[in-house]
């Protein structure tokens, strides 16, 4: 992956322009809410004029499914680390659940909106491509569970985690980090 910095000047700046609408965008959904948040919003809280955001993102259905994917990307990478963790996978597992979960918690405005986007119809079209690549994540977090039932676990502990993180949205004083670490923990000791 090449950095804004490696890259030439007026890539550099195109990439830089295009993150600073993500970060406008994430800032205005944890604000007003997707729905309640126009292109013009974006445009002005990014420092860019209405025709450059359009440039970048045709409508807000766009940069929507953007963010998703970072956040995706993120949480991939979030499972990869913890996949390379000397522990027993119960550990690993449980790991991933709670850090992930104290990291959502810290940055709720960001996130409690895009946490919902599927349930509004936001997301629907890339609903299960999203879904596959967390399982398959999931998959390779638990390299040394019996391959035979490796998907098992990885579809009941991403159907598991993606649900806590709904249930989160609808409770304001939802202990997260917590839920996830107890459901973890229950899941993996039926592994034996």
């Amino acid at each position: 992956m090449t950095t804004a910095a490696a890259m030439p000047r007026r890539e550099s700046n195109k990439a830089r322009t295009r993150e600073s609408i993500l970060r406008a965008a994430a800032a205005k959904f944890g604000a007003k809410g997707i729905d309640d948040t126009t292109m013009d919003e974006i445009a002005e809280q990014a420092k860019v004029s209405r025709a450059t955001l359009f440039n970048y993102f045709p409508n807000k259905f766009d940069i929507v499914a953007t963010v998703l994917a970072q956040m995706d990307d993120n949480f991939i990478a979030k499972i990869g680390n913890s996949a390379a963790l000397d522990l027993p996978v119960a550990a690993r597992v449980e790991h991933l659940f709670t850090t992930s979960g104290h990291d959502l918690e810290n940055r709720w405005r960001e996130i409690l909106p895009m946490v919902g986007v599927s349930a509004k119809g936001w997301g629907d079209e890339i609903g299960g491509q999203r879904f596959a690549r967390v399982r398959h994540a999931f998959v390779q977090l638990l390299h040394d569970v019996p391959e035979d039932e490796r998907m098992t676990y990885a579809e009941i502990l991403a159907s598991t985690y993606i649900g806590i993180a709904h249930y989160w949205r609808f409770e304001a004083d939802y202990a997260l980090a917590q839920h996830l670490s107890a459901a973890a923990r229950t899941i993996m000791r039926s592994l034996k």
